[in-house]
């Protein structure tokens, strides 16, 4: 493989990461207009989005198995194609069972087939010294990707009469776009097998998860990761608060979702690595100031009057809470090497602590479209049990319990460190007097 086909194969691998899950986490930009183009209401898409959330959580255990099974190249065609083919028949609106289907196949697709697959085949484009360098331009290019196809995608809306039209529009055209991406990794994709052969397996054993049960870490890391991620899940219903509590322009909901959801995904996740190496020098300690921060706003946000004068005031408040979100994204999974889990143990420690951190895909959107209700619905759907009240309570809650399992990560690790520092080395003399 030459340097030429080697960076056009990552470039293309990179910017289909920015493409195939665009449907699926659509809400992310278009909460309320997905719902009302998909002839759902917000309850029913919640619930919908919270199936997703769980097969998605399942996938995640089979995808190492079907990545050592198949030719990643193929994996990532075929992922391609059936997401194409999920978002093209969402774009038919085939009611709650076809759309609550569609769902499920891009959960199969995205996180059986795909992800995993992307893993390995970016990790056959270098050597060892080179992975560092791809997984980080991967998640840079992925970033960059999604922010121009989403600024696309709102001008899209933008310019339909209607709302809900421009979306089915949207999803059709991500569709398509899945298809471009299926036939640009079929035909310029190269891979390096000898580097493929020598990453190792992925797939999660039994016994592996059996150990990462009783590694404390799993549960610290995993439990850590599921508080900030309910922070990045809610991130959505952040559209609706603006739009129909503070004021904010219809037309501006859909810029602020793409800033919200992509921009701050590659500025904020880079910025976050530099200060866990330069200031924190500790991720758990980095983790403690961002849970720290989370609990300021959602305190905040509870105070603040629901008022149209206050909007950029809560507008600014929500990028502040994506810039800590992201921030502590970028960084979550490196305390699993920051705590030194064995390497035949980290496949498991990771998988388990994923199926933990994940958890609130599974739940937080039904609950959240219940908080909240739907004031565009017509009639429109009332808050229950508190509204955004209970929600910016749950999330200081999560905040809270965040910086106690952080302090206890960084606690149990310096004892680690202090008990390993006091024991003599390996062939050392003791020193009599």
């Amino acid at each position: 493989m030459t340097k030429s086909q080697k960076w056009v194969s990552f470039l293309i691998l990179s910017m289909t990461c920015g493409v195939i899950y665009q449907v699926a986490y659509i809400r992310f930009v278009f909460l309320g207009p997905t719902a009302k183009a998909l002839a759902l209401s917000g309850q029913e898409y919640a619930n919908i989005i919270s199936v997703f959330g769980i097969v998605a959580m399942v996938m995640y255990f089979f995808g190492g198995w079907f990545a050592d099974k198949f030719s990643p190249k193929l994996l990532i065609v075929t992922a391609l194609v059936g997401t194409g083919i999920a978002d093209l028949y969402l774009g038919t609106v085939p009611g709650y069972w076809g759309i609550l289907a569609a769902h499920v196949l891009m959960a199969v697709m995205g996180m059986g087939l795909y992800w995993a697959a992307l893993v390995k085949a970016i990790g056959m484009l270098g050597d060892s010294s080179e992975q560092g360098r791809l997984f980080g331009f991967l998640e840079g290019v992925r970033g960059v990707t999604s922010t121009i196809v989403g600024f696309v995608g709102t001008a899209v809306v933008a310019a339909s009469v209607a709302e809900a039209a421009g979306v089915l529009w949207l999803i059709r055209i991500y569709g398509i776009l899945c298809f471009v991406y299926a036939a640009l990794v079929w035909l310029f994709v190269k891979g390096d097998e000898r580097r493929l052969a020598d990453l190792g397996s992925s797939t999660v054993t039994l016994r592996q998860l059996w150990l990462a049960a009783r590694n404390k870490y799993t549960w610290l890391i995993g439990g850590t990761v599921m508080l900030m991620y309910c922070f990045y899940t809610t991130l959505g219903y952040f559209s609706p608060l603006l739009e129909h509590q503070y004021g904010m322009a219809a037309a501006l909901i859909g810029v602020i979702g793409v800033v919200r959801t992509y921009v701050f995904q590659f500025v904020a996740g880079p910025a976050g690595g530099v200060v866990v190496d330069k200031v924190t020098k500790s991720t758990p300690r980095f983790l403690r100031w961002m849970f720290l921060g989370c609990a300021a706003i959602a305190v905040t946000f509870l105070v603040l009057p629901r008022d149209s004068a206050f909007k950029w005031v809560a507008l600014a408040l929500m990028f502040a809470l994506c810039l800590l979100v992201f921030a502590s994204r970028g960084v979550y999974w490196a305390q699993v090497g920051e705590v030194e889990v064995p390497a035949d143990e980290r496949g498991g420690v990771i998988g388990l602590a994923s199926g933990i951190a994940y958890l609130p895909d599974a739940f937080l959107p039904t609950v959240s479209a219940w908080w909240i209700g739907d004031p565009a619905a017509t009639p429109a759907v009332p808050e229950h049990g508190g509204g955004y009240t209970t929600l910016f309570l749950f999330l200081l809650a999560m905040a809270l319990l965040g910086v106690g399992l952080t302090t206890l990560t960084d606690r149990t690790r310096r004892r680690e460190l202090a008990a390993r520092a006091s024991r003599p080395a390996p062939g050392a003399v003791p020193v009599t007097t």
